[in-house]
């Protein structure tokens, strides 16, 4: 079991934790990065999007790159080990691994992402990340002319999707979840724009090697479709539960970790960065991760000067 300190201890090894560690190692602060072993929230994309210098590269191919950047700087240590506890420490943070491993670090970084909740039902691991999408803009142009299914699961997919889906294909249908009920004025509008709608939970998933030919409903009714728009349900890792009680955090209303603008929490040196504070995409969670790092750089000279 290692007993060791750190400058900087980044809970998570996608864009948002390799952003940080990028930057911070360039300021030669001694680094350990904790990267769970299972793949990672965007492990079943066809490549990351919308990141330029990046785009289409899968997400492993984005890792590897960056750790060859990284590593350059003889600063950081890289830890494939689920974190399972972090408590503060009087040297700062004592971060705990499933493994055995037991480090101390002055600052943490929370940049380990939310997870999406998948449905189990008969063909939607078989099409997702493929056919089946949460972010048109990250798979939508891969997706592009087909007749599209927008699951309407919530309020806020059925006011959105109708909207946002003509930036990638011209035919649609929308499939209302039965705790949904549609008004007058939203039936209308879907009326106008030629969109029709089919009532009821999806049951069943009928695809060829991942690209979706249609639906069943839980009415028994089957929609033809090419792709499905289709945002799961969330929830935070357990380590993230486990720190807002440990630490009293502040959340959002979805439960999101709460931070001041320069994504510190309401713990000094505790930091969140990523999905973990809130839907973020990858260019986004390296913006974070960016502010993040300067502020950390920016408060250790600034108590080093001062003491």
């Amino acid at each position: 079991m290692r007993q060791e300190h750190y400058d900087v201890a980044i809970v998570g090894g996608g864009p948002a934790g390799l952003q940080t560690a990028l930057i911070l190692a360039r300021t030669r602060k001694r680094l350990i990065i904790f990267d769970a072993p299972e793949p990672p929230r965007n492990g079943a994309s066809h490549g990351v999007h919308n990141f330029v210098g990046l785009d289409g590269l899968l997400p492993s191919e984005i890792r590897e790159q960056a750790w060859r950047q990284i590593d350059v700087y003889n600063s950081a240590e890289l830890c494939v080990e689920r974190v399972v506890d972090v408590q503060a420490h009087e040297a700062g943070f004592a971060v705990s691994g499933e493994a055995g491993t037991s480090v101390t670090a002055r600052h943490v970084v929370l940049a380990l992402g939310y997870r999406d909740v998948l449905p189990d039902i008969p063909g939607f691991i078989d099409c997702w990340g493929d056919t089946i999408v949460s972010c048109p803009f990250c798979d939508g142009y891969e997706n592009r002319d087909r007749v599209w299914g927008l699951v309407a699961s919530s309020p806020m997919a059925l006011e959105h999707m109708p909207k946002a889906y003509r930036n990638w294909t011209t035919e649609a249908r929308v499939i209302v979840w039965p705790n949904l009920t549609l008004s007058e004025e939203q039936r209308a509008a879907l009326n106008a724009q030629s969109i029709p709608v089919h009532s009821g939970e999806i049951v069943d998933v009928h695809h060829h090697n991942g690209k979706i030919e249609a639906v069943t409903l839980s009415s028994g009714e089957r929609v033809a479709v090419g792709t499905l728009w289709w945002r799961p349900d969330e929830a935070p890792q357990p380590l993230t539960e486990k720190l807002i009680a440990n630490f009293n955090l502040e959340v959002d209303d979805n439960g999101y970790i709460e931070t001041d603008g320069q994504y510190q929490t309401a713990i000094q040196g505790l930091w969140a960065v990523g999905d973990v504070k809130g839907w973020a995409t990858a260019i986004g969670a390296a913006y974070q991760a960016s502010q993040a790092a300067y502020a950390i750089a920016h408060q250790w000279y600034t108590n080093h000067n001062q003491s």
